[in-house]
């Protein structure tokens, strides 16, 4: 790298990038850049770790932003089919299409039975339509008295996506029954449902 000194403006070089930066020690991808006006860039390993602008400190692996949405709906169904629990969705506009979507879900389940020996149930965190699942969970709650019971638990899970784009997504829970009489969410409205989203720079 050349040096440029001027009694004036002091001592002066490239800009460098991110992999291969202005100031560097025996590590050539790990050093200083300068990429653009009032900014600095620290990097390891030809990633960037922290910048420095006019708006303060950025770090990587921070959030940009949290979501949540709750609800005390009590909802059931006796269908093997996914239903939609419409009480509880929840819409991000990312940011950035590099970052990442950090979502977690939480629902309180009961799951009742008459004749059977399990009470099992399904819950699924999907995009807005329905064809895409972030994930599933298949809860496997066996009551060998088969006696007219019911099985309660939490229920739910968590999922980190690439956003791809910065239009806006919706996330939606649903939920079915598997086998058993019927399956309640928030049985009574004593349960509490919740949904949470985080927009994380990477």
């Amino acid at each position: 790298m050349a040096l440029n000194i001027n009694g004036t403006t002091g001592i002066s070089g490239v800009d460098g990038s991110v992999s291969a930066p202005a100031v560097t020690g025996t590590d050539s991808n790990t050093g200083i850049t300068f990429p653009s006006a009032d900014t600095i860039k620290f990097s390891t390993g030809g990633v960037e770790r922290m910048a420095i602008t006019n708006s303060g400190v950025s770090v990587g692996g921070k959030v940009v932003q949290f979501v949540q949405a709750q609800s005390s709906a009590s909802v059931e169904t006796t269908s093997n089919s996914y239903q939609t629990f419409s009480q509880l969705q929840l819409s991000i506009t990312p940011t950035s299409a590099t970052n990442l979507l950090f979502a977690q879900l939480s629902v309180p389940l009961v799951v009742y039975e008459q004749n059977a020996s399990d009470a099992n149930s399904a819950i699924a965190l999907t995009d807005d339509n329905g064809s895409s699942y972030y994930f599933q969970t298949i809860n496997r709650i066996y009551d060998y008295g088969g006696n007219g019971s019911y099985i309660n638990w939490i229920s739910g899970g968590n999922t980190v996506n690439t956003a791809g784009s910065t239009s806006e997504r919706t996330y939606k829970v649903r939920y079915k029954l598997v086998a058993g009489d019927k399956v309640v969410i928030n049985s009574g409205g004593s349960g509490l449902s919740i949904l949470t989203i985080m927009e994380i720079e990477p």
